[in-house]
């Protein structure tokens, strides 16, 4: 066992691509990263060292992930309690990368919230989407088999969309 996942008591993390490491300055609302979390996130690596505010990384995570992702932020900022969440993000080329994010406010000597910290690493390597596109194309076939148009319709459009990367608009670094 890693010791990392002794330091978190468990063995289900294991890194496959490096972790990116931040420390967000609540005060001046500037998260600065290292190049690994610039990758993950799909952001500029210069200006993830220099830099950003935390909104632009709310901009890569995945839109049904991003109000318990926002939620759960605001939670350990609240409270000071340590920060999980799974949630998934848009990388460069717009193709989702599910991540796992650790992470703890810090509070000053007056006891608010001053800096938040954590770490967020890449916790598969497209292999849920992979596993997901089968099990809808086995469907899609035994719709076709068994004369359900409606349904293979409905399965034919979420392959595409499953293949599709996200929109240039959306996906372009800021």
């Amino acid at each position: 066992m890693s010791l990392v996942n002794r330091a978190l008591g468990t063995s289900e993390f294991s890194f496959t691509e490096e972790p990116g490491i931040f420390t967000w300055e609540l005060a001046t609302d500037k998260v600065y990263a290292d190049s690994a979390l610039a990758n993950l996130f799909g952001l500029d690596p210069e200006e993830t060292l220099t830099g950003l505010p935390v909104i632009r990384y709310l901009d890569r995570i995945h839109p049904d992930d991003k109000p318990s992702v926002a939620k759960a932020i605001s939670e350990s900022v609240i409270t000071g309690n340590p920060y999980r969440c799974d949630y998934r993000v848009f990388d460069r080329s717009g193709q989702i990368v599910a991540v796992a994010a650790l992470g703890r406010c810090f509070r000053d000597e007056a006891g608010n919230p001053s800096q938040y910290a954590g770490i967020v690493f890449p916790t598969n390597d497209h292999g849920e989407q992979d596993e997901l596109s089968a099990h809808c194309n086995a469907a899609l076939k035994i719709a076709r088999s068994s004369g359900l148009r409606t349904t293979a319709d409905a399965l034919e459009a979420i392959i595409r969309e499953l293949a599709k990367p996200m929109p240039s608009d959306v996906a372009q670094v800021h």
